[in-house]
């Protein structure tokens, strides 16, 4: 199980961080040819999209510390 949400996560992590760009370069370009509906798609359709894939890979990685290995990689916070 532990594997299957570890790789779960970091598909969305790198899916997310694909999605990031997509948006700041697509907002920068339609900012650059002054085109306010290409900024406003890539800021509310596209953004919309990244945010779900963000909020998947933050329950997915919480998830983690709920298995048998994920509790033992996880750090002491006791001190």
């Amino acid at each position: 199980m532990y594997r299957i949400l570890l790789a779960a996560t970091r598909v969305c992590l790198f899916a997310f961080l694909i999605g990031g760009f997509v948006v700041v370069t697509g907002q920068t370009i339609g900012i650059v040819a002054g085109s306010g509906p290409i900024v406003t798609t890539f800021g509310t359709d596209v953004a919309d999209n990244v945010c779900v894939i963000a909020g998947v890979a933050g329950i997915l990685a919480f998830l983690l510390l709920y298995t048998k290995e994920g509790r033992e990689n996880a750090p002491d916070t006791e001190e």
